[in-house]
Order: structure tokens, then sequence, then C-alpha cells
């Protein structure tokens, strides 16, 4: 009988990790499922499941074989520094936590004696394949790509006012991917240049952004952005673009830390931006990333050696 994993999620967002996730451990022979406490109530073998629950708020126990507390953020929005005090002295106690980085570790502070391990943001196999490489010039869909949340509360408004003050009349094209918060849809759908292509399936996602010329990494400033690596400038950097970011301190450290060309701008990406820094900006090597695979990340975080112990069956 194969042993059980179920990865626990709060059901609100896309989370990347747990495709990655589950075909790892089901690469080590785990029967893995997923999904929210609702769907967790359904499953008849808790008590012979390891439940791996990327962290929200949870004060009460949930049955199971053991626990592990992965903790991919810290808290966001109102009263985040709270939520985390919060989470910080009445979650239940897992077995083993996983933090993306040490900077996200020592913020939380637990010094409870639980063991812990760093597993960073990685990026999918698949992402390195063909069909994922930049085309012919003539054949590029757009001059600039961004994809992720587009909201108010993380100011993306001003991104969007800097490219209609500098762009909307230049024939450069912005192709914008995700879920537009609805207000600046309707203020920013008519604005030449800017194309708003929803909400798309990862992989169709990150096509169109290898077909475009290059990358936009708008990430926040404050807290908890500023403490977690933006997972799409790994992605833009593993396709090989060109990468446009914001001076934000998560871009400055990822870009410092792993190398990754880019041309780096004020807090709106375009209001400083020229078409010389444009023309000029630089391709990244895709051979270089391919050490940010999921599969690489999770073998060397050593959560295998944790999910295998004789003891938990």
């Amino acid at each position: 009988m194969k042993k059980s994993v179920f990865i626990l999620h709060p059901g609100k967002a896309h989370y990347p990790e747990v495709p990655a996730y589950s075909s790892h451990l089901a690469d080590w022979g785990f029967h893995v499922r997923s999904g929210t406490l609702d769907d967790l109530a359904h499953l008849p073998d808790r008590l012979n499941t390891i439940l791996w629950a990327l962290m929200g708020f949870y004060h009460q126990a949930i049955p199971a074989a053991c626990a592990i507390h992965d903790y991919r953020s810290l808290s966001v929005g109102r009263l985040a520094l709270l939520k985390d005090l919060a989470k910080r002295y009445l979650n239940t106690k897992p077995d083993l936590r996983i933090f993306q980085n040490d900077r996200q570790r020592q913020l939380m502070r637990f010094n409870d004696g639980i063991p812990s391990i760093l597993l960073p943001m990685g990026v999918p196999n698949w992402i390195f394949g063909p069909e994922f490489s930049a085309p012919q010039a003539g054949d590029l869909v757009a001059d600039f790509c961004y994809v992720g949340d587009m909201s108010r509360e993380r100011h993306f408004d001003m991104v969007l006012k800097a490219f209609e003050r500098r762009f909307a009349n230049s024939g450069r094209k912005l192709l914008l991917i995700g879920q537009p918060e609805p207000q600046l849809h309707a203020q920013f759908r008519s604005v030449p240049g800017i194309h708003f292509a929803g909400r798309l399936p990862q992989p169709e996602a990150l096509k169109l952004v290898a077909s475009s010329r290059a990358a936009i990494c708008y990430f926040p400033y404050h807290r908890p952005h500023c403490y977690q690596t933006p997972t799409k400038l790994l992605e833009y950097a593993a396709l090989g673009k060109p990468v446009i970011c914001n001076d934000a301190p998560a871009n400055l450290e990822c870009c410092k830390q792993l190398s990754i060309e880019s041309i780096v701008t004020g807090a709106d990406i375009f209001g400083s931006l020229t078409s010389e820094q444009i023309d000029r900006a630089k391709p990244n090597d895709r051979e270089r990333f391919k050490k940010l695979t999921w599969q690489t990340i999770i073998n060397q975080s050593g959560v295998r050696a944790f999910l295998h112990p004789p003891i938990l069956y």
C-alpha cells in the first residue's frame, strides 16, 4: 500500500508548489492528494496520511500521521504583522516546518525546537523545453509581457499609468497575463498598447512570455513581499528573456544572488525607461538556471529524509 500525503492549501490562489510537490512525491512512491480543509474532511484515511499544509492559520490540531507546516509567505493584507504573531503563538505544532528562505524563518522566530528546512521557490522542469525558446524577431507577440497580480493594493495602477504616459502612442505593446482588478481593467482596457490576455494555464502564459521582446517583473516593496522571492523573476530568467524590473528589495536581492541580467528601473517600471535601454536589454542564459527546477530544489531541501523515517509507518 502506498504511503499517502495530503497537500492542504487555502484554495484562494494559484499555487505552483502544489503540482511540483505532487509530481515529485509521486515519483518517490507516495499517493498524493491536495485540496482545502473541506476536501480533507472527507478523506477516509487521515490518520495514516502525512499532512503537508501550505500555511494559513490553523489553531486546531488536524488528525494526521504527522504534519508539515510550509510557510511559503508571510501574512498579507491588513494587520499582517499581527497575523504572523498569531501564527507564531497560536498555530498548532507540526513535526516539521518549511520556509521559503532564511529571512522568513528568522522573522517568524518560532524558537520551539521543532526542526525546520529551507525549500526555495523553483521553476517547472518543462520550462526548458524547446517550445519555450525565443521566436524570431518578426514573430514577437508583444514588446513587454507581465504575468501576475494586477491590483491597486500592490500599486499596479501606477505601472499602467506610467506605460500610458510613456508608450501609449509609440506603437509598443504591453501584454498582461492574469486576472486584473475590475477597476483597473475598466480604466486601462482602451489604452493603446495595453492588452489584457486574462488568466491562462501556466504553460500558455509562459509561452506568451517566451514570445515577447522583454519580460516585466513588477514586485511590491512592502511586507511580506520584501521578504520573498519573486517567482516570475525566476521563470523569466529560465525562459532566457531580457528582464525589466522595478527596484523592489526582493527583485534586487534575487538578481544579485542568481546573477540575473536585468534592467532595473523605478517604482512604476516605465516612467524612466528609454527606447535605448529596451534595445540594449540582454537576454538571460537559460542553461544557468536549470539548477532552479523544482526537482533540484526539492531534492536538495532534505524533505525526503523526513518523509521516510520508519517511525511514521
